[in-house]
């Protein structure tokens, strides 16, 4: 087998560092003396035996095997939620497995659906659910579709959380008789983690629901934040929907070094999360020993998608960032902005923060959810130049950033926003899949 080359690499060659992302075909070359080094996550080999998903799936972590769970049942009907393309979760080598365990049970293939967990996302298209199902089993006509928050007649009102947040899910999902979510665990930004309770919250959730459990006064809660889930209202919140919603086998999926299945974890809703976080705790923590003054990052796919969903990576680097720091933030981006409601704050209060920031509470919308993050950013002083040739000019303009459509002219800009004849120059790619830890005080 040939070796698999890493998507981020730097290079020294001669007096120079060369700063490599295969997966765009990005180029960066600084002096050797201004580079402070490439900071990512460790990634875990990739799953080499085919065999291991359906193990996975026979021999769970903790519960019966989903046959069992039918069987006691007497089930007719079964959901499987599984989640969309901007979360590149590697669906289709389980979902054949999960469809004849649950035809093992008793439930007819007439019976099952998958069901694309949106949240608040665009449609997936017909290639993206092929794929999710993989070409013989939509080949076959197994039923699969989107997830609709929008419309009351299609969700069902399941009370409230502990937290206050109305718990209205997918009525027809809900309503069958065994409930199974398929998802990848890495680190978020607000839930600490992804995978598990979030294929219901925010995935098959109401926008009313989604808007409740993403509010500001959530996203700024003690306890939120990448890696961190005892005592985050956010993850805590989004469990209790889970179990009202009732869900009865989950299967999470850890990602390797090119987004390649590493891992995978089934059974309980919360036992198999679990053993998906412990396997990646062991490898995305990441020390920089050294400050930058100029830090270089991008999402990758899937959130290089777009730019709302990209600015996790921005987002992850905050601790990072000084009053004087300048962030090189690039990316595909090719649905570019992808999201008037992260833009609007920042667009009707140009030089004034702390209105846009006021509007963004008063005004809360879901996208809204990274306009606040980014107002932080700003309002440290830091300075982020865009390299993107798909997002509106304006648009970049409007968010009181620096756009610039080359990696020359980026680099340039950065340099010279900076201030420094030398710059220190950090590489940080898929910052947002690192809990980046300074060791400079």
């Amino acid at each position: 087998m040939q070796e698999r080359r890493c998507t981020y690499e730097l290079r020294r060659e001669g007096g120079e560092a060369v700063y490599l992302d295969h997966e765009e075909g990005r180029e960066i070359r600084i002096p050797q003396a201004w580079c402070a080094g490439l900071y990512q996550a460790a990634k875990p080999d990739p799953i080499t035996d085919e065999g291991k998903f359906l193990e996975a799936v026979l021999n769970p972590v903790e519960g019966p095997p989903l046959r069992q769970i039918a069987a006691r049942k007497n089930a007719r009907t079964a959901a499987v939620i599984v989640s969309d393309a901007t979360r590149s979760v590697p669906t289709a080598k389980v979902a054949g497995h999960l469809v004849d365990e649950l035809k093992a049970g008793g439930v007819p293939e007439d019976g099952i659906t998958f069901f694309v967990a949106l949240g608040v996302h665009r449609d997936a298209t017909e290639a993206e659910m092929r794929s999710f199902l993989g070409e013989a089993l939509y080949d076959r006509g197994i039923r699969i579709e989107n997830h609709d928050p929008y419309t009351p007649e299609k969700l069902i009102d399941l009370g409230r959380t502990s937290f206050g947040t109305p718990v209205k899910v997918n009525k027809k999902a809900q309503q069958c008789d065994v409930k199974v979510t398929v998802g990848k665990t890495e680190l978020h930004e607000m839930a600490g983690f992804s995978g598990g309770r979030k294929s219901i919250l925010p995935g098959v959730a109401s926008e009313e629901t989604i808007l409740v459990n993403h509010r500001p006064e959530m996203i700024f809660a003690q306890g939120t934040g990448a890696g961190s889930l005892e005592h985050n209202p956010i993850h805590l919140d989004m469990l209790e929907t889970a179990k009202l919603f009732g869900v009865d086998f989950s299967v999470n999926f850890v990602a390797g070094r090119s987004g390649e299945p590493a891992g995978v974890f089934a059974g309980g809703l919360e036992s198999s999360h679990m053993a998906s976080v412990a396997y990646l705790r062991r490898f995305c923590s990441v020390e920089v020993p050294r400050r930058a003054d100029v830090l270089v990052t991008t999402p990758g796919a899937p959130l290089n998608c777009d730019m709302y969903q990209g600015v996790k990576s921005l987002f992850a680097l905050s601790h990072l960032l000084e009053p004087d720091s300048v962030v090189l933030f690039y990316g595909a981006f090719p649905e570019g902005m992808n999201s008037l409601d992260y833009v609007e704050p920042l667009r009707r209060f140009q030089s004034d923060l702390q209105a846009a920031r006021r509007y963004a509470w008063e005004n809360y919308r879901i996208q809204m959810d990274h306009t606040l993050p980014t107002i932080d950013i700003l309002e440290k002083g830091v300075k982020i130049v865009v390299c993107s040739d798909t997002v509106a000019r304006q648009d970049i303009l409007d968010l009181q950033m620096h756009p610039c459509t080359t990696m020359g002219e980026a680099m340039d800009t950065a340099i010279g926003l900076s201030g420094k004849a030398e710059p220190m120059i950090g590489f940080f790619p898929s910052a947002q899949s690192a809990i980046l830890r300074c060791a400079q005080p």
